[in-house]
């Protein structure tokens, strides 16, 4: 059975994500993972269980003319592994306790409406960050970590964001930049 990714992109920005451990089965096709909202641009990220695999989506959302949000699309990436096999909860076992792994760079055109500072990109991170990091900040958001390290990071400037992970006690652990990969972008200066 599939999910309404819009309708569940919408709880998710609304509530956040859930404390509760992600566990995939036949009744419970998709779970939510992570959110983040930058302004008028968001990103949500969930597990999908398939026939044999388990799919990683995201979702890039933005608010029109009317402010509401829609959809402006996403990607997924899967695995053959068997969904209820994959302990997504233990893919940051192999971290050390302050760092941060940032996975690629994801952008999809925002359509005919350029943003203010001109860039009609919205753009995502993929982040995994380990057992030692409590909080990161991100142009001025702060994205509590979710028991399970697994977040997303979305921005619709043309300068990616510099993203800072925090201990339990507040403290600067890493500092890292968003990597962009679109070779369509011109150079940041």
């Amino acid at each position: 059975m599939a999910y309404d990714a819009l309708a569940e992109s919408l709880r998710l920005i609304t509530s956040g994500v859930p404390d509760r451990p992600v566990r995939l089965s036949r009744r419970r096709r998709f779970a939510p993972v992570a959110v983040d909202v930058d302004g008028d641009v968001a990103a949500t990220r969930f597990l999908r269980r398939g026939v044999g695999c388990y799919w990683d989506e995201t979702h890039l959302l933005v608010v029109d003319d009317h402010g509401a949000w829609r959809m402006l699309g996403g990607g997924s990436s899967s695995n053959g592994d068997d969904p209820t096999a994959y302990d997504f909860e233990r893919a940051r076992d192999g971290l050390t306790p302050y760092e941060m792994a940032l996975n690629g760079s994801a952008g999809v055109a925002r359509g005919n409406r350029l943003l203010p500072w001109g860039t009609p990109w919205v753009r995502t991170t993929a982040v995994l960050v380990g057992h030692g990091i409590a909080e990161l900040q991100v142009n001025g958001r702060r994205l509590p970590i979710p028991y399970h390290g697994h977040l997303i990071v979305v921005w619709g400037s043309r300068r990616p964001p510099t993203v800072t992970a925090l201990d339990g006690a507040g403290r600067r652990v890493a500092t890292a930049t968003c990597p962009v990969s679109d070779s369509r972008q011109p150079p940041l200066r």
